[in-house]
């Protein structure tokens, strides 16, 4: 019996991320920021809310060799988050395994400085208390080497995440473990796929893709830790683009599924998104019903721009070097009026 794993684009993490082809995260980051943030929109995203869906999906879909591998639990003291960036900027900086105490005062505040710590203090104050509050949290990142550094409770609201999603009646099913003894149903944990929409690159990894071998069903899922309760996900894939991920993710799945003589036949459900919240940790599926839709879709007040209108005007910007944006004239007489009618 063959896999989808067959088909998929098989590289690794870190090649798949290296790749130039477009991906959702991009797309999404460009529908909400436009042509204004253009210059970064490849800018390395980090934040409290995609640490925590790190190690949710780690946890869930990985080994525990690979979560060792990825993060390092410890006790250490809550830092506020702009003094815990400048520690990881200083640390980044230093030579590997400097200590805490032969970082001079300049560099602590070069850092102090790009991260806009307390601009009102004293110089001497905001580097005093940067080299105080800091140094446990540097000296964890000098011995994980490398890996993310996480708190207990963390780790804690991690698991307890993990095990709603195994418990609960809406998504136990998604997270089986595969019986041994019948093939006919198959779980694949971050597969990835690439192909092209009008000859641009374009790449995807996919949560969880279950094979159900024997009534030839693909169902394509996304899991997401939401800051929001479960039930009020609606918003959170209005806020960030969620139904790009799933219209784009079952293109290129379907794609390599057209192609494949074994696959071809099988039906691509519309995509599933799988959510927890670590507040309510109350598990949901919520499916998108228009995942197929190759236009743009009116939905009550809210204008959902298909992922195709958004590659292709992306894509003009990037390899055209546009000084301004799409609508704009630079050597005639922009009209006011019609703009304000758009905006």
């Amino acid at each position: 019996m063959k896999s989808l794993k067959d088909i998929s684009w098989n590289v690794t993490e870190e090649e798949y991320r290296a790749d130039p082809a477009l991906s959702y995260s991009t797309l999404s980051k460009f529908n909400r920021e436009g042509f204004d943030n253009l210059e970064h929109l490849f800018d390395k995203t980090e934040s409290p809310s995609l640490l925590f869906g790190s190690i949710v999906d780690c946890i869930l879909t990985g080994t525990e060799e690979e979560f060792n591998d990825r993060f390092f639990v410890a006790d250490f003291p809550e830092l506020p988050d702009k003094q815990k960036d400048i520690v990881e900027s200083i640390f980044h900086d230093a030579k590997p395994g400097e200590s805490w105490d032969n970082i001079i005062d300049a560099v602590i505040l070069s850092h102090i400085v790009a991260n806009n710590y307390q601009p009102n203090w004293k110089q001497e104050t905001r580097i005093k208390v940067i080299r105080e509050a800091g140094r446990e949290y540097y000296d964890l990142l000098v011995l994980a080497n490398g890996k993310t550094v996480i708190n207990r409770q963390l780790y804690q609201d991690a698991l307890s995440c993990v095990e709603a999603l195994k418990q609960s009646e809406s998504t136990k099913w998604y997270f089986e473990e595969d019986n041994p003894f019948d093939k006919s149903i198959e779980r694949l944990y971050q597969l990835k796929f690439k192909g092209e929409y009008s000859g641009i690159p374009l790449r995807c990894m996919a949560d969880l893709i279950i094979v159900d071998h024997k009534n030839k069903i693909v169902y394509p899922c996304d899991l997401k830790t939401s800051s929001k309760p479960e039930w009020r996900f609606y918003k959170s894939l209005m806020e960030w683009g969620y139904w790009i991920q799933a219209q784009l993710y079952w293109y290129l799945i379907r794609e390599a599924m057209n192609k494949d003589d074994y696959f071809k036949d099988f039906k691509l459900v519309n995509y599933r998104f799988i959510v927890v919240s670590n507040k309510a940790r109350t598990p949901l599926v919520w499916g998108f019903p228009l995942t197929e839709a190759i236009t743009d879709i009116q939905i009550g007040e809210h204008t959902l721009k298909n992922w195709r209108g958004i590659v292709t005007e992306l894509n003009t910007y990037l390899t055209e070097n546009s000084s301004v944006p799409k609508g704009i004239t630079t050597v005639g007489i922009n009209d006011i009026k019609e703009w304000l009618e758009h905006e």
